[in-house]
């Protein structure tokens, strides 16, 4: 076998690596949400106890990873004060914003719902770049956003528009959730090139879990909480392999086949939440719920296909 031929195996084995990682990424994040609502549907856990909890543990988890390589370089970014500001702008508006309001909304209805309605947030991201470039969104961009508008549509109404299906508590959180992911991808800006992606989103989730400390107060709701291996194993699930592992899968994938099939792969959370809010949780969607999702989704997939200029 030539070098050629070693050559184009060993890339056609990083890109199925790549794929893998990045659909396993994705699941580990559907599955987050389905565990979280057991947990508080069946533990006594609250969103707000749990949202703090992740992001305080995952936090040091994270960093721990980054100063195992970096070194002193871990906190170069406390020399800029300026960065430090957007830093922490990034970690309460963009971390603990959408994970808070993404948890409130799997509490209020299920992971599956409150998943899909986040994944509107690549269409506002499209809306965005459209109106500060003061150009018109291109016909697959368009054609996204009706599929988007028309998703959520059906998931709120099931096209009756006199009455709504899912609570407005539920629409307005996971929609808010969606619009606090926008901020989550744009507010860093070229902090994680600089400083390095694991150490950005590890002082972010550390400084807005303690920020959230007085808010939250943890403490007052620890002890209704029941404490068993299952609440353990959720907790677990939530915070090592919904945050740590599907990251650093998600992230590895992406370095090797790329932003767009990476996100385009990714899109298996949704329909991991939806399975698994199913078959775990005993939830029924209905056919245009269904419809609604695969709106949504279709939209997501359609701008992370190649062929249009991205900004």
């Amino acid at each position: 076998m030539g070098y050629t031929e070693l050559t184009e195996q060993f890339e056609r084995r990083e890109k199925m690596r790549g794929t893998a990682l990045t659909i396993l990424g994705g699941v580990f994040w559907g599955l987050a949400g389905v565990f979280g609502k057991y947990s508080f549907e069946h533990r006594g856990m609250t969103p707000q106890w749990l949202v703090n909890v992740r992001l305080i543990i995952a936090g040091l988890i994270l960093l721990s990873t980054v100063v195992a390589k970096q070194k002193k370089d871990t906190f170069r970014i406390w020399k800029n004060p300026r960065h430090v500001i957007r830093m922490m702008l990034y970690g309460m508006i963009g971390i603990a914003a959408c994970q808070m309001t993404y948890y409130m909304a799997v509490d209020d209805s299920n992971a599956g719902i409150a998943t899909v309605l986040q994944y509107v947030a690549p269409v506002i991201i499209m809306l965005y770049t459209s109106l500060v470039n003061r150009k018109l969104p291109e016909v697959s961009e368009r054609i996204a956003l009706v599929l988007a508008f028309g998703g959520v549509i059906l998931i709120a109404t099931h096209g009756d528009l006199t009455q709504l299906t899912v609570s407005k508590t539920t629409l307005f959180l996971g929609l808010a959730s969606a619009l606090a992911t926008v901020f989550y991808n744009l507010l860093p800006g070229n902090l994680m090139s600089e400083y390095g992606t694991f150490a950005i989103v590890g002082w972010g989730m550390l400084i807005s879990g303690i920020g959230l400390i007085p808010i939250v107060r943890p403490w007052t709701t620890t002890a209704q909480i029941i404490w068993d291996w299952q609440t353990f194993l959720c907790v677990t699930v939530v915070i090592i392999m919904g945050t740590v592992l599907s990251f650093g899968c998600y992230m590895e994938g992406l370095r090797l086949i790329g932003g767009t099939r990476a996100s385009l792969f990714a899109s298996v959370e949704p329909l991991t939440a939806t399975l698994a809010s199913v078959l775990f949780m005993g939830v029924s969607f209905e056919f245009m719920d269904l419809l609604g999702f695969a709106g949504i989704i279709g939209a997501v997939i359609i701008l992370s296909l190649p062929g249009k200029k991205k900004n």
